[in-house]
């Protein structure tokens, strides 16, 4: 039977039209992913309804720079006007208040040039649906970017957020802070409800007695007498994550991650990570040497410079302290042609591989250096960058990767120690993956040496599909193909929890292990020792 002609040209409408609706969110989710790696500048406090605490009022008026600070109070009533004044005056060194009931010229003009003055801003009004959103939505983020403090409380605050909840729909926030949906008024069971229609978002559920100060770029610091709770929906083969925040703190510790956990919640729109099935460990083209830090083995460097093609390769080195070790070891072999590039600390770093002399170095490189430091500030600054394809081209032109300590963990698909608040954290979600120049693997360092010996196999036995490398110190793996081959005067030890099976007795007696030697040899894909 032939459908009418009106009805196959709707069809063909809907075909063209859902394809670009999938193109456009491919393409919206991969720039989101880049956007969320961002730091928030400035800082953001956030605080639950009710009556507010004096060390939370403290903070922001702290934040703000107290009796140096210019404090705008964003309100649409005179009623609100005087009680937030009250509120603040005598904290500052100047109150004033911004009323979104004027029309939109003196919003847009006057209005503008008083927030461009300001240290700080109060919501104390509902801006969703007002002049403000539109007019003076950037003033804010300026005010960020320039240092200052922006924050609200109960309803107001959760204007800041990218969505918000208004008689029981989803709407378009301030998106002050990115990716977010903020409530201060749901219990938890329709808060995880809320959450889970807003998939790829992270939920903050702050409620009364309670704030939270974003910091630092990165940094989220809970104040009050109250847990907050952060949460992010389920999604395909993702559970949902979910975290509650406290203990009751007057200080500004760094209690949890927002980069981690914005990439943790982008995470979920895609496939499961590790996946359940995990990649052959294998470097198709050039070769990688992973050292377990605290010096190299004996000859190592010349191993390094034959494999280059001598004293004249291009050798690009990253460091995160002001003495590069691999440059100078590199330069005292007669290497003429060595770059070194400073991962910087803090938000500095991040998106650093796009800087256009990295770059430019990066594409005539024959060997790439990572020293050591920490394994999330490499994440920070080269993940999802040009500088990540370009290194991944060195190995597709045949050359060599190589990396002490930190620059060794990350160089496989599954980072460990990726938590910017402490080395101690073996598995933070969403800082949990690596360059993943040889996949299928988690490689930890300094690993007899630290007492680490314990410790990777308890996360083995959680993703048992990968396979665990701990390297000794001064100790190196050279990898071609699924092979490695151990370097040096320690061990190196490989973890194979694949077949193990949940028993009455300690799991870990299940995980097959092999413990090689200089000279000694691993087949990465078959998992034993080769010849």
């Amino acid at each position: 039977m032939r459908l009418p002609d009106t009805i196959q040209k709707l069809l063909v409408f809907i075909l063209v039209i859902s394809g670009s609706i999938i193109s456009k969110e491919t393409f919206s989710q991969t720039r989101h992913q880049k956007e969320l790696i961002n730091p928030v500048h400035g800082k953001i406090m956030l605080i639950g309804e009710g009556e507010m605490l004096p060390n939370i009022k403290a903070t922001f008026a702290f934040l703000a720079g107290e009796k140096t600070g210019r404090l705008v109070i964003i309100t649409d009533s005179q009623k609100k006007s005087n009680k937030h004044i009250a509120q603040w005056e005598g904290l500052f060194m100047e109150v004033s208040v911004l009323s979104t009931s004027k029309n939109k010229e003196y919003i847009a003009s006057e209005g503008a040039e008083i927030l461009r003055e300001a240290t700080a801003v109060w919501i104390a009004a509902e801006v969703i649906n007002s002049d403000l959103n539109i007019s003076l939505k950037n003033e804010l983020k300026s005010l960020l970017l320039r240092g200052g403090v922006i924050g609200g409380q109960g309803k107001d605050a959760e204007a800041l957020a990218t969505v918000v909840r208004r008689n029981n729909e989803f709407q378009s926030g301030l998106n002050i802070l990115p990716n977010s949906y903020i409530t201060t008024s749901e219990d938890e069971d329709k808060f995880a409800k809320s959450v889970s229609g807003v998939p790829g978002k992270v939920g903050w559920r702050i409620p009364s007695g309670a704030a939270i100060v974003i910091h630092n770029g990165r940094e989220i610091s809970v104040i009050g007498y109250n847990e907050i709770t952060l949460r992010t929906a389920a999604h395909g083969a993702w559970p949902e994550r979910v975290e509650k925040l406290g203990p009751p703190i007057d200080d500004l510790p760094y209690t949890a991650d927002l980069i981690s956990w914005n990439r943790s919640a982008v995470a979920r729109l895609g496939d499961i990570f590790p996946p359940e099935t995990a990649p052959d460990p294998e470097v198709k083209n050039g070769a990688l040497l992973i050292i377990g830090g605290h010096g190299f083995p004996k000859g190592m460097w010349d191993l390094v410079v034959d494999y280059a093609g001598g004293t004249d390769a291009n050798y690009v080195c990253f460091s995160q302290s002001s003495d590069c070790t691999g440059a100078s070891k590199l330069r005292a072999k007669g290497c003429r042609n060595v770059s070194v590039h400073m991962i910087k600390t803090g938000v500095e770093g991040i998106g650093q591989g796009e800087d256009e002399k990295l770059l430019e170095d990066l594409k005539g490189a024959d060997v790439v250096y990572f020293g050591g430091g920490r394994t999330y500030q490499y994440m920070d600054a080269l993940e999802q960058t040009q500088a990540h394809e370009l290194i991944n081209d060195v190995l597709k032109r045949g050359g060599m990767i190589l990396g002490s300590s930190a620059g060794a963990q990350i160089q496989g698909d599954f980072l460990v120690r990726g938590d910017p608040r402490t080395n101690n954290t073996l598995w933070l979600e969403g800082n949990d993956k690596g360059l993943g120049f040889l996949q299928g693997v988690i490689i930890d360092a300094h690993f007899r040496e630290r007492g680490r010996e314990d410790i990777l196999p308890s996360l083995l036995l959680q993703h048992s599909q990968m396979l665990g490398i701990g390297i000794d110190e001064t100790t190196a793996i050279l990898v071609k193909g699924s092979i490695a081959e151990v370097i040096g005067p320690h061990t190196v030890t490989f973890y194979d929890s694949s077949t193990s099976k949940t028993t009455e007795t300690n799991q870990e007696d299940h995980i097959k292990t092999v413990i090689l030697m200089d000279g000694e040899k691993y087949d990465l894909k078959k998992r034993q020792k080769t010849e």
